[in-house]
């Protein structure tokens, strides 16, 4: 941001006493000089505070806090207090995602809590009135269905047809690693949210990947394995019957997609015992719903 002292920094316009900089974070000393190695690590992208950093994003940015201070570990250190403020009424001054490392030993004489004083409502009905389930919470081990590829599944949704559509899809890597990701449009139909799951699929590999896509939708599936796609584009986007290809716009975007990759197209039951596959269509409908 423009007039945030903390991009100044970053940009180099603010001197700073830099300790370690990576792709996520830029850490320096507190001006304040008020405990010896009082850091700041900062977050490189202009987030306000933790409150609207997105979750996987901050999950960079803290594992770059801690590689700060396990550095100060390594230097001699026994611990380190991490602080963080976020919100103006959490006692944040600089609204730009930043936290405090102060590199402790025993006995140093640094006295961090403060007395806070003493609630008047029992535990018991304070836990009552905060506490909450994440109806969200994924528990799937993604890890369990990486193959020798990468792996797509996917599904589309629609509330009416035309009607409030969304698509869903999980990603998942060689390595294990997985994302899931969802969208959806007010106006479409069901057969332009399965091409669309595909397609933002699809974009998130890598060119010459070699990937399998499983889908419950025989119009994508078919449209690859029964060559529908090579007649229609032969056809000039048109239908045996000479009629235009429905959904052309979405399948020439996918059909380039496609072919910088190596993509097998599988068809999976929807709506039964695939665990990925339902994961997806929670993904999809949850966009209108």
């Amino acid at each position: 941001m423009k007039d945030c002292l903390f991009c100044k920094i970053i940009n180099g316009e603010v001197p700073s006493y830099k300790v370690y900089e990576d792709d996520y974070v830029y850490a320096f000393l507190d001006i304040a000089n008020d405990v010896y190695g009082h850091t700041l690590v900062i977050s490189k992208k202009h987030y306000n505070n933790v409150i609207d950093c997105p979750a996987r994003s901050l999950g960079k940015i803290i594992t770059s806090v801690k590689k700060v201070g396990d550095h100060f570990i390594s230097l001699g250190y026994s611990g380190y207090n991490i602080i963080n403020n976020s919100g103006a009424s959490a006692e944040q001054s600089v609204m730009h995602l930043h936290f405090h490392i102060l590199p402790r030993k025993d006995n140093d004489g640094v006295k961090v809590w403060k007395e806070l004083g003493k609630q008047t409502k029992a535990l018991e009905d304070i836990a009552k009135e905060l506490y909450f389930e994440d109806e969200k919470t994924n528990t799937i081990d993604y890890s369990k269905y990486a193959e020798e590829c990468d792996v797509i599944y996917t599904d589309g949704a629609c509330s009416g047809n035309p009607g409030k559509g969304g698509y869903g899809g999980i990603y998942i890597k060689l390595n294990g690693e997985a994302e899931e990701f969802s969208g959806g449009e007010d106006v479409t139909t069901n057969n332009r949210m399965e091409l669309m799951a595909v397609i933002v699929g699809l974009e998130k590999t890598a060119e010459n990947a070699k990937v399998k896509v499983y889908s419950d939708s025989a119009y994508v599936v078919n449209a690859f394995n029964q060559n529908w796609l090579t007649n229609w584009k032969r056809n000039g986007w048109r239908t045996a019957g000479g009629s235009e290809v429905l959904n052309s716009d979405l399948w020439k975007e996918l059909s380039t997609i496609v072919s910088a990759r190596d993509v097998e197209f599988i068809k999976v039951k929807g709506h039964s015992d695939n665990i990925l596959n339902n994961r997806c269509d929670q993904l999809a409908t949850a966009y209108y719903k």
